[in-house]
């Protein structure tokens, strides 16, 4: 788990790994405090497989789609 603050905000940034949204909330509602907490998720995606599935996609789209033919 990384914590960062945001300077000039009563703000700080919690990323951390889990298998689910539910894990997450339950980790934070073992913290103290927890109910004196405003917090939102936001789901994380590695950048490279996103990447590597988008490149995929297009690839299918080709084969379904194909341009006109190149000219000789």
């Amino acid at each position: 788990m990384e914590m960062y603050v945001i300077p000039g905000w009563r703000r700080s940034i919690v990323i951390s790994e889990a298998e689910s949204a539910e894990d997450i909330v339950k980790s934070f509602s073992e913290m103290p405090g927890f109910g004196l907490m405003d917090f939102e998720l936001y789901p994380l995606a590695d950048f490279e497989e996103s990447l590597k599935y988008g490149i995929e996609a297009l690839k299918r789209a080709e084969q379904q789609f194909p341009g006109p033919a190149a000219p000789k």
